[in-house]
C-alpha cells in the first residue's frame, strides 16, 4: 500500500473519569488535565487561560492530579469555535496551543451542557530540556535511509547505512529506540534501532510486507500494517516481536496505525468503503468506526498527545493537504493549502506543532508548523525526497 509507497503517536495516558469525580466535577463543564511531557506525571497548580473565538478568556489552575476545569461558575465554557489555550507553570517552558471546540448538547444549546464534557489535555516541557528531535527518511545518499534532527532542522545525522530500503520511523515512549520498516533482507520487515543507529534488531520475519510500525504509549507493544493474509491488515505485537496478533480482517486494505495517548485506541486508514478513509478501533479491533467519508482519499493519522485531535492527510481538495479534526470525526479544519501535496503529520511531543512533507518547492521536504497551521518553515532542503517525519 502506498505513502502510497509501500506513524505517532503520542505520549501519555489522559485522567480516568474517576479522577474527575474524585475532584468533585459532577455537572457539564470543559475540562482536561495536563503532565509533565517527559515523565508523564500530573502537573498540579498549571495556569490554564482560554480565549475563545469571541474574545471572552478564562483562567483556571490545575489541582494536584493536573485536572482543571471551566464551567458555567469559572468561565463559562469557550465559545464553540477556534480557541486559544495559554498554559505556565513555574519550571516549564509556556504552551500556546490551538483547539477547536465542539460541544453537542441534547439541544443543540451553548447554554445547556449540564450532562456533556469536553474533553482536552496538554503536556508541558521542563524549562531546559532538551527539545525533541524528529526522526525522518531521506534518499539524499542514493536510497532510503533513518535520519534524525534537532527540531530546528539542524543537526541532519544518518542512523543506517545500507543499500536497501529504510524509512518511516517511530520513536519509542522513552525515545530510546525507533522503529521502521526495511527490505534490506529482501521484503519489508519490521526493525528497530537505538537512538543512536546501534542495535539494529529485527522483530518481523515472513514472505509478506510488514511495515508503518507504531508504538504503543506504554512502549510493550507496536501495531503495524502487513499483507501476510493477501491483504493489508493491522497487527499488534510485543515489543520484542513476540505476540503477533491479526486486530482487523476484511478484504480491503488496512494500513497506517496510530494509538491514542492512553492506549486504548488505534487509528488508521482504509479503502474498505471504496477510498481511503480515516477509522479508530480499540486496540483489540473492536468498535472500528469510520471517522472521515470525503470524496478524496483521506490517510496517515497522526494522534495529538493530548489525546483530543487526530491530523490525517487528505486529497479532498484536489491535492494533498494537512487537515485536523477532533477523535471523533467532528470539526475537520484545514491546516494547510497550496499548490503542491502536503502529507504526513506527526506532532511534536508538546502537541504545539506538527511536522509533516511537502513537494511545494519542487521536491519531499519536511516542514513544520503550529498546531492551527501558522508559520510554516521548511527544515530540510536539498534536491531529493525527505519524507515520513516523526517528532
Amino acid at each position: 500500500m502506498a505513502e502510497h509507497r509501500i506513524h505517532k503517536a503520542a505520549l501519555r495516558t489522559i485522567v480516568p473519569l474517576v479522577a474527575l469525580l474524585a475532584v468533585g466535577l459532577l455537572s457539564g463543564c470543559m475540562w482536561g488535565v495536563v503532565r509533565d511531557a517527559s515523565t508523564g506525571t500530573p502537573l498540579g497548580g498549571v495556569s490554564v487561560t482560554y480565549t475563545d473565538s469571541y474574545g471572552n478568556s478564562g483562567t483556571a489552575t490545575t489541582a494536584a492530579n493536573g485536572v482543571f476545569a471551566f464551567d458555567q461558575a469559572a468561565g463559562p465554557y469557550p465559545a464553540m469555535g477556534p480557541a486559544s489555550f495559554q498554559l505556565s507553570a513555574a519550571g516549564y517552558e509556556d504552551v500556546t496551543a490551538a483547539r477547536q471546540m465542539e460541544y453537542n448538547d441534547s439541544n443543540g444549546n451553548l447554554s445547556n451542557l449540564s450532562s456533556f464534557w469536553e474533553v482536552q489535555a496538554f503536556q508541558l516541557v521542563p524549562t531546559g530540556a532538551e527539545p525533541a528531535k524528529i526522526a525522518f527518511t531521506s534518499n539524499r545518499d542514493g536510497n532510503d535511509e533513518i535520519y534524525v534532527m534537532e527540531a530546528d532542522g539542524d543537526d541532519q545525522t544518518r542512523l543506517t547505512n545500507n543499500p536497501a530500503i529504510d524509512e518511516f520511523p517511530d520513536w519509542s515512549l522513552d525515545r530510546s529506540q525507533i522503529a521502521f520498516h526495511s527490505n534490506r533482507d529482501g521484503n519489508y520487515e519490521v526493525y528497530v534501532i537505538d537512538a543512536d543507529g546501534g542495535g539494529l534488531t529485527r522483530l518481523t520475519n515472513g514472505l509478506a510486507i510488514d511495515a508503518y510500525p507504531a508504538w504503543s504509549p506504554d512502549g510493550s507493544k507496536i501495531a503495524f500494517a502487513s499483507n501476510r493474509d493477501g491483504d493489508f491488515e493491522i497487527f499488534v505485537m510485543n515489543a520484542d516481536g513476540t505476540g503477533q496478533t491479526q486486530i482487523t480482517s476484511n478484504l480491503a486494505d488496512d494500513a497506517y496505525p496510530t494509538w491514542s495517548p492512553d492506549g486504548s485506541k488505534i487509528a488508521f486508514a482504509s479503502n474498505r468503503d471504496g477510498n481511503l478513509e480515516v477509522y479508530v478501533m480499540n486496540d483489540n479491533g473492536s468498535g472500528q468506526t469510520n471517522l472521515t467519508t470525503s470524496g478524496g482519499e483521506d490517510s496517515l493519522p497522526s494522534w495529538s498527545p493530548g489525546g483530543s485531535l487526530i491530523a490525517f492527510t487528505t486529497g479532498r481538495d484536489g491535492n494533498d493537504e494537512i487537515y485536523v479534526m477532533d477523535d471523533s470525526g467532528n470539526g475537520q479544519t484545514n491546516l494547510t493549502s497550496d499548490a503542491g501535496n502536503d502529507r504526513h503529520p506527526s506532532w511534536s511531543p508538546d502537541g504545539s506543532q506538527i511536522a509533516f512533507n511537502s513537494n511545494r518547492d519542487g521536491d519531499l521536504e519536511i516542514f513544520v508548523m503550529d498546531d492551527n497551521g501558522s508559520d510554516q518553515t521548511k527544515l530540510t532542503s536539498n534536491g531529493v525526497a525527505d519524507f515520513g517525519a516523526d517528532w
